[in-house]
């Protein structure tokens, strides 16, 4: 407080403290700084006011707002804030008491009094009440009039009495009760007030007092506040009553506004000494003059709150019967309510959309005219009688007819609604639609049984367990491998049914189920792992386990598909040692070999010893396999590799290159000397004649030698030098061995020179095509032509097929070459069209490499094509050997050339191992002999006898009979009086370039021949 009256000439000041509230009122200045400047000039303006009417004349006491104000205040605000808004208070208070001229310690008295009121009363009302509360429940309105009101002024009053009678303002106990009366006595006029607007707000006060009702109230109220002390009998009744009404009209607004308005009122009567309390003796009665005022303004407080807890209870029941309404009608399941009679008294929307229809259509009718005629006797006879026992149903399965004829599968669950006695009134019904739900349901068995049927017929095991892994399936597959049946494992633990080990630990493994079920991911098992059923059977497997998870989520087991592949592992284990390992012979191939080297490589160097690397390839290899067949052949390999392992150490590596090379590394040698000693052995073992299907075969092999490091210190140097090595053996008459050295290498190297310059001119076009004629015996004129294979090489001249045919054949460069010689040929007739020589056929000799080669009859038909020439107008030169090399594929290739109207020569024939049987198998038109059976026919009987045997068998075959290499008249002679039909050689012809032969060919036509040198 910031004064006291006690007497007309004298008074002092004072006060309280607003109650807190977590809620932030949204009628305070938002900034710290506008809140503070609002406390102080709110406080001022109270306590100015409050101070001005204590001390007009004839005043005897005072009523306090501020402390209730600034209390109401800072509930409103956080409590960080408060110091500030104190001081600011503070500041208000100091102001207020200086305008009136009271002492500084006066002042600083009242103002610490005023502080300790406003934050005892702030932290009370904080801490205990709630604003919203306090306007409707009278309860809590009386306990923060009492924490933030009486309570604060009394420890107020007892503080601010004992500073101010140490002044020596007036007795303690005067100071005490003026102190305390006007405190609590403005607290419980203001707080009711401050609590309305911290819970609501200006706007719903500033709505409830437009309404005209509550304004007369609160005018009349004031008017008699105002009027009744001054002119009636006990005033107080008459504001009492006042009040009371003003509570009834406009409620806890009403009555907040107007015990303020009443209570300043009073105030300022007795400020202007228009209404004073009757003087006795008694010392207190002038501090108990307000007491009455107090009685006066409470009961409306609580009669307002009372009613706003009615109000609110009111309408809280409306709002929940509407609740209930809305919920009963817009509920999205089917509802409604029969009465006793079995009628329907009330329906949702729900049930009115589902069923088709309107309301009016369905009051009043029994609810059973709703189902189905089975669902209606089912009613009838079983459930209501059901019902009227139990006194509830849940979910009773029904059918329902909607107004369209569609039956709707249904649960019915219904209860009794009973009166306050106890009597049923009605029944009220839940409806829940479960057609779907039944469609579902039987989708879902359809579903589960054909799963079960795919469990049952899959290969893979299937395993399932709960989130404890305990076992709750097996399909058959998983039975057999486990070796328990599904009732004998079902809740067993997985661990303790299916028995998994690592195969090449021999280990048992982690369970991968409990894997699973720990990590909630998919596991599995490593490559090597078996399963071990109960028998001690082992199976190779590979699974996979992935954990089974709820729709929300959370793991409810597992699942393991496992596969067994013992017999995929088995196949792939060998799978990965045939990628190492020849097929035919079982030996080492070449990656495995070259891995054996580098090996080799780093030993050696570590540990300064020596190895070597020695190449081998078969001598005329080839020749056997053609003219005895590939299974002949293999059985050679075969046989050639078992003498090599058995003639080497355990510590040496053989190996099959592939075809009938193979390559050998001696570990561990102590010199070159000791190597050749090793080859020597190896061709003695290996040139044993062996017996193959009852033929002797005679096999050399040629060895070529490279030793580390002195010939390569890394695989492919070794490799690559012993191959050269080896081709020098081949080339200084086989059957022999070959150390590496610098020949070699030169040798190598031009080899590598020649097969570059050959794909460099093939692609410059630097081969090109000489021609042989090919003469008739008996008239002597030109019938045909050789082509041959030349060579313009740049700096060495045209070269003969001597120098680069071998390797063409080696580097498969024969494929481009025979293609371009084809070209040149048929470009050739397509030259001599519509000249005398158009009627010649030209012979192109075709290489069986170029035979193998993808797309050679594409090729040769494409040429043809392109070039407009007739197939009839060529013929292809093919050995012996090659018709022997696969009989089969060869036959089908010859009959695809012969589509084309191609004919067909055997070149070089009486070399190979042909018989007249296989010679009948093959579409062919001519055959050859070899020129070493013309050249020593004058002097060698056996030739004589062989071509005569050759043109005898081709006779009875009618095939045409060429002789090359006719060199002598003599040779001439006898082979037209052997019946030979054509003759080729340099006794006719050299091969020329076609503008030479071409002359040579008009003019032989024309009965003057010219040698062609």
């Amino acid at each position: 407080m910031a004064s006291l009256r006690f007497s007309p000439d004298k008074s002092v000041a004072g006060g309280p403290a607003p109650s807190s509230s977590v809620t932030s009122a949204e009628w305070l200045p938002k900034s710290l700084v506008a809140t503070a400047a609002w406390a102080a000039v709110l406080f001022f303006a109270f306590a100015v006011t409050a101070i001005f009417l204590s001390r007009r004349t004839g005043s005897i006491a005072m009523l306090w707002y501020a402390n209730a104000a600034i209390v109401v205040l800072l509930q409103g605000k956080p409590e960080r804030q408060w110091p500030v808004l104190l001081g600011a208070a503070a500041l208000g208070n100091v102001a207020a008491n200086w305008v009136f001229g009271d002492p500084w310690l006066l002042i600083l008295s009242f103002t610490v009094g005023n502080a300790f009121e406003i934050l005892i009363g702030a932290m009370l009302l904080r801490r205990y009440c709630v604003p919203a509360d306090c306007v409707s429940r009278p309860g809590r309105l009386s306990l923060a009039l009492l924490l933030a009101g009486v309570v604060p002024a009394f420890l107020a009053a007892t503080l601010g009495a004992s500073l101010l009678s140490t002044r020596g303002v007036g007795p303690i106990d005067k100071l005490w009760l003026s102190w305390f009366e006007g405190s609590s006595i403005g607290s419980v006029a203001l707080l009711p007030l401050g609590l309305l607007l911290a819970a609501r707000g200006w706007r719903p006060l500033w709505q409830e007092l437009r309404r005209p009702s509550v304004l007369l109230a609160l005018l009349l109220t004031v008017g008699i506040s105002l009027t009744a002390p001054t002119s009636l009998p006990h005033p107080y009744v008459y504001i009492s009553i006042a009040l009371v009404l003003l509570a009834s009209v406009g409620r806890f607004t009403g009555a907040a506004l107007g015990v303020l308005l009443c209570s300043l009122s009073v105030a300022v009567l007795i400020a202007q000494g228009a209404f004073q309390p009757l003087m006795t003796i008694h010392s207190l009665n002038e501090g108990l003059f307000y007491l009455p005022l107090i009685l006066v303004l409470l009961p409306p407080l609580l009669l307002a709150a009372t009613l706003e807890r009615i109000q609110d209870g009111v309408s809280e029941l409306a709002q929940r019967e509407d609740d209930f309404r809305n919920l009963y009608e817009k509920a999205p399941v089917l509802m409604h309510s029969v009465g006793i009679d079995r009628r329907l008294l009330s329906v949702n929307d729900e049930w009115l959309a589902r069923l088709g229809y309107e309301r009016s259509e369905v009051l009043g009718r029994p609810s059973t005219d709703f189902l189905t005629p089975e669902s209606c006797r089912y009613a009838e006879e079983v459930v209501i009688p059901m019902f009227l026992k139990q006194g509830f149903l849940r979910d009773v399965d029904y059918q329902m007819v909607t107004k369209s004829g569609e039956v709707l599968d249904v649960q019915l669950s219904a209860i009794w609604q009973r009166d306050a006695h106890g009597r049923p009134v009605r029944t009220l019904s839940v409806i829940k639609e479960t057609t779907e739900q039944r469609r579902l349901a039987a989708e879902l068995v359809a579903e589960k049984e054909r799963i079960e049927v795919t469990l049952q017929s899959i290969g893979d095991g299937v395993v399932t367990t709960d989130e404890q892994g305990r076992i709750t399936y097996m399909n058959p597959v998983a039975e057999q491998l486990v070796g328990r049946r599904l009732d004998e494992a079902r809740g067993l633990a997985f661990s303790a049914v299916v028995h998994m080990f690592d195969d090449i630990a021999g280990a048992p493994l982690l369970s991968p189920i409990e894997n699973c079920l720990y990590g909630k991911r998919v596991a599995g098992v490593p490559q090597s792992a078996v399963l071990r059923d109960r028998h001690g059977k082992e199976y190779g497997v590979q699974n996979s386990v992935a954990p089974i998870l709820g729709k929300n989520g959370m793991l409810i087991g597992a699942v393991m598909v496992f596969q067994d592949v013992s017999e995929a592992r088995a196949l792939s284990q060998r799978l990965a040692y045939l990628a190492h390992h020849d097929s035919l012979t079982d030996l080492p191939n070449r990656v495995l070999f070259q891995d054996r080297v580098h090996q080799a490589c780093q030993f050696a160097l570590r540990h300064r010893t020596r190895f070597a690397v020695i190449f081998m390839d078969l001598d005329h290899f080839k020749h056997v396999n053609d003219s005895l067949g590939h299974a002949v052949g293999d059985e050679l390999l075969k046989k050639v590799s078992q003498r090599l392992t058995s003639t080497l150490r355990g510590s040496d590596t053989v190996c099959r290159l592939g075809g009938d090379e193979f390559v050998m590394l001696l570990s561990d040698i102590g010199g070159p000397e000791d190597v050749g000693e090793v080859a020597k052995k190896i061709l003695r073992e290996v040139g044993v004649p062996c017996v193959l299907e009852g033929t002797e075969v005679n096999v050399g092999i040629s060895l070529g030698i490279a030793v580390f490091p002195s010939d390569g210190d890394d695989p492919e140097t070794l490799m690559k030098h012993a191959d050269a090595a080896m081709y020098r053996s081949k080339r200084e008459g086989r059957n022999r061995y070959q150390f590496f050295s610098r020949a070699v290498d030169q040798a190598a190297s031009a080899r590598l020179r020649l097969e570059a310059d050959m794909r460099r001119g093939l692609a410059e076009g630097q081969f090109v095509a000489h021609y042989q004629p090919i003469i008739d015996a008996a008239t002597g004129k030109p019938v045909a032509l050789e082509a041959l294979a030349r060579w313009d090489r740049p700096e060495h001249g045209l070269q003969s097929p001597l120098v680069f045919i071998t390797v063409a054949e080696e580097s498969g460069l024969i494929v481009p070459l025979g293609a371009a010689m084809l070209r040149c040929a048929c470009e050739q007739l397509r030259a001599w069209q519509g000249t005398p020589l158009g009627h010649i056929t030209i012979a192109v000799n075709v290489s069986p490499v170029q035979l193998a080669h993808a797309g050679f009859i594409e090729m040769v038909a494409d040429t043809l094509q392109s070039t407009g020439v007739a197939g009839a107008q060529l013929a292809f030169e093919i050995t012996e050997s090659t018709l022997m090399t696969d009989p089969d594929a060869t036959l089908g290739l010859l009959q695809r050339i012969k589509t084309l109207g191609i004919r067909i020569a055997v070149d070089d024939f009486g070399t190979g191992y042909s018989s007249l049987s296989h010679l009948k198998r093959f579409p062919v038109d001519s055959v050859k002999i070899d020129r070493s059976f013309v050249r020593d026919l004058e002097t060698d009987p056996d030739d004589r006898e062989l071509v005569k045997a050759i043109v005898a068998m081709s006779r009875s075959l009618r095939l045409r009979v060429v002789a090359e290499g006719v060199e002598t008249d003599v040779q001439s002679e006898m082979l037209t009086a052997m019946g030979c039909t054509s003759l080729q050689g340099f006794l006719y012809a050299r091969p020329a370039d076609a503008a030479t032969v071409g002359r040579w060919l008009q003019a032989a036509m024309a009965g003057q021949p010219a040698a062609v040198e």
